[in-house]
């Protein structure tokens, strides 16, 4: 039995936007794994906070990231530079990833999470052609809620035609 083709739009790697994308936070930038560290919450409590490119998210009306053209390409160059796994998560797109750590990577699957390991560079590339503002997150609750969130725009006011 034939499958139906697949509805998503294929980036276009020769025009895609590329976008550098940061994970860090924690104690003092990095937050390290050991003993007497505490808890997740004990952390948020003591004001120990994720960032996305140097932003902690705090509320709930927060300004984009990004805001990309709807209907464009794009790929983001995401750094994880803490000592913990991220599942990163892009609410209202499909993506592909194409590189970890600077090699290209086998089957390209289509996806809306990624586990990013610890110091591991990921490349995702996508069309952003959903408009809306649409979250983009870790996974993990305790690291969202500590601020590992943001918002990605896709402004239907400057389609590609």
């Amino acid at each position: 039995m034939d499958l139906p083709p697949n509805p998503l739009a294929e980036p276009d790697m020769t025009s895609a936007v590329r976008h550098q994308i940061v994970f860090n936070g924690g104690m003092m930038g990095q937050m390290m794994m050991g003993g007497g560290m505490g808890s997740m919450m004990d952390q948020m409590r003591e004001g120990n906070m994720w960032f996305i490119n140097g932003e902690a998210a705090t509320g709930h009306m927060m300004d984009p990231l990004l805001v990309l053209p709807q209907g464009t390409s794009h790929v983001f160059e995401m750094d994880n530079r803490t000592a913990w796994h991220h599942p990163i998560h892009f609410h209202g797109h499909s993506f592909r990833v194409i590189a970890r750590n600077g090699q290209p990577t086998r089957h390209r699957e289509w996806q809306d999470t990624v586990l990013m390991a610890p110091e591991e560079r990921v490349e995702i590339a996508f069309v952003a052609d959903n408009p809306g503002d649409w979250m983009f997150h870790c996974h993990i609750f305790e690291y969202q809620a500590a601020g590992m969130m943001g918002v990605i725009r896709v402004d239907p006011g400057t389609t590609k035609t």
